[in-house]
C-alpha cells in the first residue's frame, strides 16, 4: 500500500517519481494506467509533474527532495498512526476504572467474608447457649420438684419447731432482763420446774400494737416439755402471774401464756 502525495489517498499500484521518489495514483500523477504499462523499461525515468515543470535537479537536490518526500511519508504514518492511538487514550482510562471497581469488589468481598464468618461465630454461640439453656430446661422440672418437696419439708419442720412454741404476754421488759429466769420463776410458780437445758431459743418479738410490751417467745426441745408447762399454768390460772414476777418486777402485772 502506498499514499499518493498529493491526494494522500492510499494505494496499490501508481508510479513512483524517478526524481523525487514520491508515489502517486493514476488520477494525480497525469499518465494514465495503460499509457503507464506502456512505458517498459522507461518507467524508471518517469517524473511527476511538479518535478517535470521545475528544471533539472542537481544530484543533491534530487536527495534533498528524495529526503523531503520520506520525510513526508513518515509525518502522514505518524498522523495515521497518531489517529489510531486516539481511542486507546480512553481504552487505557476504561481499563483503569474497571481495575479500581475490581478492587472495590474485592474489598467488599473481603468484608463480606469477615461478617460471614462473626455471623458463623455468634450462630455457633448461639447453639451453644441454646443447648445449654435446653438441657436446663430439662432440669426445671426436676428441681422444681426438689424445691416444692423442700418446701414442704420445711412447713412440716416449721410447724413442728411451732408446735414446740409457746408465747407469754404482758410481761414488762427490763433493761437487763434475763428470760431463762422469768420462764423458770414461772414454771417454779406452777410447780413445774424448767431447766435452761430444756430450752431451744426465747426471745422477745416485736408486736403491731403500739404500746404493747413485746411479747416472749420460748421454744422448747421437747413437745412434752411444752405441753407440761402449758398444762402446769392452766392449773392454776386462778392465780395472777404478777404473783410470780413480784420478786423481779415493782407493781403487779397482768399476763397470760399462749401456745
Amino acid at each position: 500500500m502506498f499514499t499518493c502525495a498529493s491526494c494522500g489517498v492510499q494505494h496499490t499500484d501508481g508510479p513512483t517519481c524517478s526524481a523525487c521518489r514520491r508515489h502517486y495514483d493514476f488520477q494525480c500523477s497525469g499518465i494514465t494506467e495503460s499509457g503507464y504499462r506502456k512505458l517498459g523499461d522507461r518507467k524508471n525515468t518517469w517524473r511527476c509533474l511538479k518535478c517535470k515543470s521545475s528544471s533539472s535537479p542537481s544530484p543533491a537536490t534530487s536527495s534533498l527532495q528524495q529526503s523531503s518526500s520520506q520525510l513526508d511519508q513518515m509525518q502522514e504514518q505518524l498522523k495515521r498512526i497518531t489517529t489510531q492511538l486516539v481511542p486507546l487514550a480512553s481504552l487505557v482510562e476504561d481499563i483503569k476504572q474497571i481495575k479500581n471497581e475490581l478492587t472495590n469488589v474485592k474489598d467488599s468481598l473481603e468484608l463480606a467474608h469477615e461478617l460471614i464468618n462473626s455471623f458463623s461465630d455468634k450462630v455457633k454461640s448461639l447453639d451453644a447457649k441454646i443447648v445449654s439453656l435446653e438441657k436446663v430446661a430439662n432440669e426445671v422440672p426436676t428441681l422444681r420438684s426438689e424445691v416444692n418437696r423442700l418446701n414442704l419439708e420445711l412447713q412440716d419442720r416449721d410447724q413442728r419447731d411451732r408446735a414446740n412454741n409457746i408465747e407469754i404476754r404482758g410481761i414488762p421488759q427490763g433493761k437487763s432482763e434475763n428470760l431463762y429466769e422469768i420462764v423458770q420463776k414461772i414454771g417454779n410458780f406452777n410447780d413445774y420446774a424448767i431447766k435452761k437445758e430444756d430450752i431451744n431459743y426465747i426471745a422477745r418479738v416485736p408486736t403491731r400494737v403500739p404500746k404493747i410490751e413485746k411479747p416472749i417467745i420460748v421454744s422448747f426441745y421437747s413437745r412434752y416439755t411444752k405441753e407440761n408447762y402449758v398444762a402446769a399454768s392452766r392449773k392454776k390460772k386462778q392465780n395472777k402471774l404478777s404473783d410470780v414476777m413480784c420478786s423481779v418486777f415493782e407493781g403487779r402485772v397482768r399476763g397470760s401464756i399462749r401456745t
